[in-house]
């Protein structure tokens, strides 16, 4: 058994607005005790007080490394390659820079043996991977959190930069608002992920028109 323990998760998968982030949190073993108190739910069951705060907390015995993929560097990627080896790829460099442990992470595929596969083909075969991870275990918890806080802490800034658009997210109504806005979408243009399969209904709806009707 190892001494250390790691677990990985991303933040952003399903938005149309922003980056996708995924991170890698690891700790001894000897610090599950607090890794359970502030990781006892993922990201997505706290809210952003309680994320902070959890974070700032779990900082002091787990070590966070994450990636930051833009919306277009994910573009350029998607040409070539398909979301979940962008993610698998992400995940793999992560693990292999990481103190060597146990590693659990929030599988993206539908099947085990497909995301394996890929894990593999980018050099990891050390790890177990499982669907709703992050919240059955608290070390993959623990990156749902930090790749959730470095997500917002990001749209906060593009915010700041352009104009409030939400969660960036299609279920957000402030997202799709932004999006069929002429002056929004202008300024939020940068950061559209357009080759994301999460856009067809929006296409659907006629908000990317051509650039005549603008």
């Amino acid at each position: 058994m190892f001494s250390y323990i790691a677990g990985l998760d991303e933040a952003g998968r399903g938005a149309v607005l922003g980056p996708l982030v995924v991170c890698i949190a690891v700790c001894k073993r000897d610090n599950e005790k607090l890794l359970r108190k502030w990781a006892s739910k993922d990201s997505k069951a706290l809210t952003p007080n309680q994320r902070e705060t959890s974070y700032v907390e779990l900082k002091k015995f787990c070590t966070f490394r994450w990636v930051e993929i833009s919306a277009t560097d994910l573009d350029k990627l998607m040409k070539t390659m398909s979301l979940n080896d962008i993610e698998a790829k992400v995940m793999a460099d992560l693990i292999k820079k990481a103190e060597e442990g146990d590693v659990m992470i929030d599988m993206p595929d539908r099947y085990s043996w497909t995301f394996r596969k890929r894990m593999e083909k980018f050099g990891v075969t050390k790890f177990e991977a499982e669907h709703k991870a992050d919240e059955n275990y608290p070390i993959v918890a623990a990156a749902s959190i930090c790749a959730k806080v470095t997500r917002d802490a990001k749209i906060a800034e593009i915010k700041q930069a352009t104009c409030d658009f939400g969660s960036g997210y299609p279920s957000d109504p402030r997202t799709i608002e932004a999006l069929q806005d002429k002056e929004k979408k202008k300024m939020i243009t940068p950061f559209i992920r357009t080759r994301w399969k999460t856009l067809d209904r929006i296409k659907q709806t006629k908000l990317f028109d051509s650039e005549s009707e603008e």
